[in-house]
């Protein structure tokens, strides 16, 4: 590391070009990293929000908090696997990489759903798509469990996609 940061420029390439947004978080990052000292010590892992310098899922809610970033408290007491629930965490802060969401972030595939060639977005890809619907269905009649209600998709997707659900489906 002390090698790249001493080398002006500096001795990194990408596999993309960078360019807007990504291109300034990048020059942020170099500028910030301008007055590090790196020493020939063996490194160190330091978790800056609690005083011992350990990870806490204590601290780092209370810092999620402070920052007023909403947590549901509903998602995470669920007696469900780990990877279910931070699954259903990234479901309902929209990141899944869906099409549309690879899209955003430079990727020039196909933006269509494979399914039904409809624009592949979450909603459409777990709620709107025919297959969707379909499965929905198949989990309704095998196991009594109904699709998710309008309420549920709120929980999960927000209120603004809901309003797009209800155009789109009804």
């Amino acid at each position: 590391m002390a090698t790249v940061l001493a080398s002006i420029p500096l001795n990194i390439s990408f596999r993309q070009n960078l360019g807007g947004r990504n291109l300034r978080d990048w020059h942020r990052i170099v500028a910030s990293l301008q007055d590090v000292n790196l020493q020939g010590e063996r490194d160190v892992f330091v978790w800056a929000l609690h005083s011992s310098g350990t990870f806490s899922v204590k601290s780092m809610y209370a810092a999620l908090i402070n920052n007023r970033v909403r947590v549901s408290q509903d998602l995470w007491q669920i007696k469900i696997p780990s990877r279910i629930k931070i699954f259903l965490w990234y479901l309902k802060r929209g990141v899944i990489l869906t099409k549309d969401n690879l899209a955003r972030r430079s990727w020039n595939g196909d933006t269509k759903c494979c399914f039904c060639h409809h624009p592949e977005t979450i909603q459409h890809l777990f709620f709107q798509c025919y297959y969707a619907k379909f499965l929905w269905r198949a989990v309704d009649l095998m196991f009594g469990l109904s699709p998710p209600s309008v309420y549920m998709i709120y929980l999960l997707i927000g209120l603004r996609r809901v309003v797009t659900y209800i155009i789109l489906c009804y």
